[in-house]
């Protein structure tokens, strides 16, 4: 279970649909969290975004150990490292238990994270934002002498403090408390109203305050008699005349299929193996052929999915001033300011997925000459724009949402990264934009031959993409990316430097923002990105670089974009990055990171709740 995939549950790799069945263990929805129960009496639940717990039973008692203790009773020994010496802070404790390096992740901000102190925290203790959980003769008074609501007070009001107030994250610390209430079969009296913390449920549902824990399924239409009244959940629960089918709200005559032991949703293809793919139709009926990959494609699991997916991925790289790397590894600068066609695909095919991507520059100050100014992305018939500056928020169809986001058919995912916002399709486009000076384009090889605009065509040849829309090459790089200008009516823009003339560096200064202290780090074969240069070539990011300092008269702030830029381009590509910024170099600035960030970062503080239960005597 993954915050990347809400209500989406993953086994050995591959997704299944809920409730799912093993000798050994289930896995099942109750309210909003996934539970998975063990035959062994583990429990762990997760409700796709923030509140997590593990339940073991009392015969694990000091036999455990990890980031939420050794469960022996006395949690003054709970800070304690693999190695078994006790952890100083709780940075140090959590990066002890680190099982992998994770792109984007870092060990923490240190002296630079934001500060919340007593006073700071103080307002948010209140009725306004999390008081309630504590409030006597409040919603919870009959949990207070089960539950101590100190801790959980103090999460929510330490979290809404680092975030202004955000109502999704007060929202969230108010409900932790209420799920160990319910789960410790405490009833609790209706907290959340039309203007504090309402809950939107997906189609053909609603809320319950205390939901049964046994939700009619496709599998089982029928709650059980033997259907334990408690414990309930608070959640989205289907209404009556509809059961669900995997994470949906569906009429029974809406099921989907069983096939080998495994449910699939009604008109969803699956692969049972490599040699065989299967469309779960009508009335439970399985229909299914021999399958075979295209060109380009492999049989194997991605992404959770048993099918065909692409042998390789191409890249499409802006950067910087700015700077162009296409598909096919092409290198040029577009000194413009207006809006280009990025890619699109011009040779249509029977499985292609049309899409189209446009950049928008506009003309910035001498340190940025030329600033991105928004991404547009036309793909599965939605129009998604990301704009510089707006990290956690997105405009699709002329709406805007905050992150993250799932569309109702599936198609499109759009979620963060660190300071970058990711969008996944279904078509496998994936594009990542920092909403600043960096963006990355990543198709699928079926594309291959069959793309044009700034990004060339991804045939494999680099010396063919500066292709006019006509199928003719330019002559030069100016007669290219003009071909590629999107018409405008409201703006007026710059195809060029000013007189036609743009900006070099000198030889000294190049040399000066060559060296180790400057753009050199990108090269360093002992620096921070040595881990990176088999993954991703430094050559390009390091001219770039280069040119960038140069023109702004070696400003920290654009050497500081370009390390980033390199930076954002191997976490990527899955390389690992070492630590490169410090308190005098590229210093990250302590504003508050949005809401999606919490869980990716080692920046703010982490609850974890375990919980321990009676041997079950049977």
């Amino acid at each position: 279970m993954s915050q990347e995939h809400p209500r989406k549950v993953k086994v050995d790799g591959a997704f299944v649909s809920l409730p799912f069945t093993h000798p050994h263990f289930s896995v099942f929805y109750r309210g909003v969290h996934g539970f998975v129960t063990t035959d062994f009496g583990v429990t762990v639940t997760f409700d796709w975004y923030s509140y997590a717990r593990v339940i073991l039973p009392t015969t694990y008692s000091g036999a455990v150990c990890g980031l939420c203790g050794n469960a022996n009773g006395d949690p003054d020994d709970d800070f304690v490292t693999p190695a078994g010496h006790r952890a100083s802070h709780e940075t140090q404790l959590g990066d002890s238990w680190k099982v992998e390096d994770v792109p984007g992740c870092s060990a923490g901000c240190g002296a630079e994270c934001p500060v919340c102190d007593a006073v700071n925290v103080q307002p948010y203790r209140g009725d306004r934002y999390c008081g309630v959980i504590a409030r006597a003769g409040g919603p919870f008074r009959e949990c207070h002498s089960v539950i101590n609501p100190e801790p959980f007070l103090q999460d929510c009001a330490f979290d809404a403090c680092h975030y202004k107030g955000h109502r999704d994250t007060v929202c969230q610390g108010i409900s932790a408390y209420v799920t160990t209430c319910q789960s410790h079969g405490v009833a609790v009296e209706t907290w959340r109203t039309a203007e504090f913390c309402a809950l939107s449920c997906p189609p053909h549902s609603h809320y319950e305050l205390c939901g049964s824990p046994c939700q009619p399924t496709c599998q089982t239409p029928s709650v059980p008699t033997s259907c334990p009244a408690s414990p309930c959940s608070e959640g989205c629960f289907c209404n009556t005349g509809y059961v669900l089918s995997g994470s949906d709200c569906v009429p029974h005559s809406e099921c989907g299929c069983e096939y080998l032991g495994r449910y699939y949703q009604k008109d969803t293809e699956f692969h049972p193996s490599c040699r065989e793919r299967c469309r779960c139709g009508a009335n439970g009926t399985v229909t299914c052929q021999e399958a075979f990959c295209g060109a380009h494609e492999e049989c194997r699991v991605e992404d959770g999915m048993l099918g065909c997916h692409p042998t390789g991925y191409g890249r499409l790289v802006v950067s910087g001033d700015p700077h162009y790397v296409t598909f096919d590894g092409r290198s040029f600068n577009i000194p413009g300011s207006c809006t280009y066609i990025l890619a699109r695909v011009c040779e249509p095919a029977r499985r292609l997925v049309n899409f189209t991507v446009l950049v928008e520059h506009e003309a910035g100050s001498h340190k940025d000459p030329v600033l991105m100014k928004r991404v547009v992305v036309s793909v599965h018939g939605y129009t998604i724009t990301m704009e510089r500056g707006r990290r956690w928020e997105v405009t699709v169809d002329l709406e805007r949402y905050t992150l993250p986001l799932v569309t109702e058919d599936k198609n499109l995912r759009i979620g963060q990264e660190g300071n970058n916002i990711i969008l996944h399709t279904a078509a496998g486009i994936r594009i990542l934009y920092n909403t600043a000076t960096f963006l990355l384009i990543t198709v699928p090889d079926i594309y291959r031959g069959r793309l044009c605009g700034l990004g060339g065509d991804y045939d494999g040849d680099p010396s063919d993409d500066l292709r006019l829309p006509s199928g003719a090459l330019a002559e030069t790089t100016q007669e290219f990316v003009t071909s590629w200008k999107v018409p405008e009516k409201d703006r007026a823009c710059s195809d060029g430097c000013d007189g036609g003339v743009c900006s070099r560096c000198d030889v000294t200064k190049e040399a000066m923002y060559s060296r180790n202290g400057s753009c050199g780090i990108i090269h360093d074969a002992e620096g921070p990105f040595q881990g990176c240069h088999p993954h991703v070539s430094p050559v390009e990011y390091f001219t770039h670089c280069v040119h960038d300092v140069c023109a702004a008269s070696g400003d920290r702030a654009a050497l500081c974009h370009s390390l980033q830029a390199y930076a954002t381009a191997c976490q990527a590509a899955g390389a690992m990055v070492r630590a490169w910024r410090t308190k005098e170099f590229c210093r990250k600035s302590g504003r508050i990171l949005p809401l999606q960030v919490l869980f990716s970062t080692k920046a703010q503080k982490r609850h974890f709740v375990l919980e321990k239960k009676n041997k079950n005597p049977h």
